[in-house]
This record gives structure tokens, sequence and C-alpha cells, in this order.
């Protein structure tokens, strides 16, 4: 008699059992704490970079202008070559020389730091020097004939 008791007392399987509700205001400040903290620790700025462009070679059978060279030494010294070599004292007297229409060809000394170079570039394209380009260092650029 037990036995039929505890059958007739235990719940059916077929009931469906009441589930307890997930509280959203948990959820939704979690959430709001993750976006606050990806907004404060992530960082706008804009990139900053210079347009560099490969120089190349010229043929001496086309009527192309002498291409001007700057040359760059590692004591902060410059030499300007479009038909002659001429010793620069600072990048000032550049002005002079070269017209800021042409294409200028920098060639620094192998000595010299990739921050001086950009340095640099930054100083001709402000000089009104549109059309710079960066070429590789020359052996006989570190070795100066006075």
């Amino acid at each position: 008699m037990s036995a039929a008791l505890s059958l007739t007392s235990a719940p059916s399987l077929g009931t469906p059992r009441r589930k307890n509700a997930v509280s959203l205001t948990a959820l939704i400040d979690v959430v709001f704490i993750l976006l606050m903290f990806f907004m404060l620790t992530s960082t706008f700025t804009k990139e900053q970079s210079i347009e560099l462009k490969k120089s190349q070679a010229v043929s001496a059978s086309s009527n192309a202008a002498v291409p001007q060279l700057l040359l760059a030494y590692e004591d902060g010294s410059f030499a300007y070559f479009n038909t002659s070599l001429t010793k620069l004292g600072s990048l000032a007297e550049l002005n002079t020389l070269a017209s800021p229409e042409q294409a200028v060809n920098l060639l620094p000394a192998p000595e010299l730091r990739v921050q001086d170079i950009v340095s640099l570039l930054e100083q001709l394209r402000s000089a009104g020097f549109m059309h710079v380009s960066l070429g590789e260092p020359l052996p006989e650029a570190s070795k100066r004939d006075e």
C-alpha cells in the first residue's frame, strides 16, 4: 500500500517545471561596464605619415632635366649636386640653389639615423619642395672630398 501511495504522490514527468527568470539588470550592468572599459582604454589618434617616392634612374639619352641631388651627412651638413657639387652649411641655403618645382633626390649618408632622415624630409616639405624622393645612400656619400 505504501508503494501505491508513493507512486501517486510523485510528480508526473509530463508537467513542465517552472523556470526562474534571469534578471536582465545584472546583465545590462556588466555590458555597460565592459563598454565603459573599452571606451576609456582605447586611443583615438590620427596616424601621421610621410609620402615617399622611390627615386628612378634617368637614362642619358632622355631629355629630362638633370636631377637635383641632396647629400645629407651625419654631422648635419649638406651637399647639393645639380651640374656641379656645392657644399651647403644649412638646409636654408638650398632655396637659393634649387628650384622647388623640380624633383629632389635625398641621398643620406649610411650613418644617418632614420629619425634624422624623416626630419629632413619634413623640413624639405615645409620649405616648398613637394617632389622629394629618398634614394639609396651612395658609398662615396659618407666620404667627403675636402
